[in-house]
């Protein structure tokens, strides 16, 4: 996921790479796109529509001198040009972005925002899982469902996993959902199991990121257009343009921001059903027994996770590969097999 090691969106952003490139164009390319326009619609709005078209058709390119079209295209297309470079520059700063967007601030910064009364997430979930176990001591199943799969979707299962912001909850709550419900750290094994799933299946799962990371830039070039903007018309002694030009992009980023998060729903989602489906065909390419109860999958996953995270051999002493594919008992303990027999410690 994104919080923790930053695996899937490393995979996301090693096909957002091409000029042409779907990924591309919608997460970077459009919002730069965008933001520079509303930035040339702030400039004609505080200039006016006649003072716009008289520059555009000054002397220097059309009037009375022959090839003022072609100059005009020149200036057209060089636009576009540094909007696409900025849309390259833009993509270092993505892992910044979402991290800032996810609430990975200093320590006491995120505790205090969290912890803030009404607005803070700690507050909200603490709030809604009380009125979750209230309806369901009282037996309306109506209200319990709707804030179940509000928890659900946006939160993770312990507070102190939780976020100060509903992005970060939200990406937190699929990043948890295999430890809480199979034992198996989806940090670790996701860059592990993603090339093992079917292409379409990863195909749907890079573009259900690509709107979020679309939103997101599109919230912070909004925040820098109207920060510049705001500090251009102060200059200008424009301050109530200033203000509106603030108040606007405010409400457009807040906006963008609500919509990046009901689209990592859909991708955490997405990642759920994916471990759901497909951590059976990790465990066998790892050729390990498939576990026949659910105790047993759980502890298998722990014994694998400290012999290759933690390097720990001694966690698999004992067991053995399975080549068969059969997925039958193993001789451990676990149900399953995950190193060579007699593993020297």
């Amino acid at each position: 996921m994104i919080t923790g090691d930053e695996n899937m969106l490393g995979t996301f952003l090693d096909k957002a790479t091409g000029l042409l490139d779907r990924n591309f164009l919608l997460a970077y390319w459009f919002p730069v796109f965008v933001s520079a326009s509303l930035a040339l619609l702030i400039y004609i709005w505080v200039f006016g529509w006649v003072t716009a078209v008289e520059w555009w058709q000054q002397d220097l390119l059309t009037k009375d001198r022959e090839g003022g079209f072609y100059a005009q295209l020149l200036i057209m297309a060089g636009a576009l040009v540094l909007i696409t470079v900025l849309a390259y520059l833009l993509q270092p700063f993505t892992r910044t972005i979402i991290r800032i967007y996810e609430g990975c601030w200093p320590l006491r910064l995120r505790r205090w925002f969290i912890s803030l009364p009404k607005w803070g997430e700690g507050w909200v979930w603490m709030e809604k899982s009380k009125k979750r176990r209230q309806a369901e001591k009282i037996g309306d199943w109506s209200a319990y469902n709707n804030l179940h799969v509000q928890l659900f979707n946006d939160f993770p299962t312990k507070a102190d996993r939780l976020m100060p912001m509903r992005l970060g909850n939200v990406l937190r709550a699929a990043e948890d959902y295999s430890k809480s419900s199979y034992g198996m750290d989806s940090i670790f094994w996701w860059p592990r199991l993603f090339p093992l799933m079917p292409e379409a299946v990863q195909k749907d799962i890079d573009e259900s990121l690509t709107p979020m990371v679309a939103m997101l830039n599109f919230s912070s070039l909004i925040v820098v257009v109207a920060l510049c903007s705001f500090a251009y018309l102060s200059q200008m002694g424009q301050w109530w343009r200033g203000l509106l030009v603030i108040v606007g992009g405010i409400i457009l980023a807040l906006a963008s921001y609500r919509a990046a998060v009901a689209q990592a729903q859909s991708y955490g989602e997405r990642i759920r059903s994916a471990i759901d489906l497909y951590r059976f065909d990790l465990l066998k390419s790892l050729h390990q027994a498939l576990p026949k109860t659910l105790s047993k999958e759980a502890e298998l996953w722990e014994q694998l996770m400290l012999w290759l995270y933690n390097g720990d051999r001694g966690a698999i002493a004992g067991m053995e590969y399975d080549h068969g594919g059969s997925g039958g008992n193993s001789p451990s303990g676990g149900g399953s097999a995950t190193a060579d027999a007699k593993t020297d410690h």
